[in-house]
C-alpha cells in the first residue's frame, strides 16, 4: 500500500521492555526508592513499618 502524499515517519517513544543496569546501579536504584518512600511517610506522619505490618499481617519472631 502506498503512503499518502505528505506522510512522514513518526518517531516512536516507547518505554523499553527491559533495562540493562549493573548490580551497583540496581542497588542504588532500590536504595533511592526506599529512601524516597521513607521520606514521604515521615512527612505524612505514618510510619512505614506500621503500614507494612497492617497490610500484610504481622509475624512475631520465635523465641528459641
Amino acid at each position: 500500500m502506498a503512503r499518502t502524499k505528505g506522510a512522514t515517519n513518526k518517531l516512536s517513544y516507547r518505554t523499553p521492555e527491559f533495562c540493562a543496569l549493573s548490580p551497583e546501579q540496581r542497588i542504588e536504584l532500590l536504595a533511592n526508592l526506599i529512601i524516597d518512600r521513607i521520606l514521604i511517610d515521615q512527612t505524612s506522619g505514618e510510619a512505614i513499618l506500621k503500614s507494612i505490618g497492617h497490610s500484610h499481617g504481622t509475624r512475631k519472631p520465635s523465641t528459641s
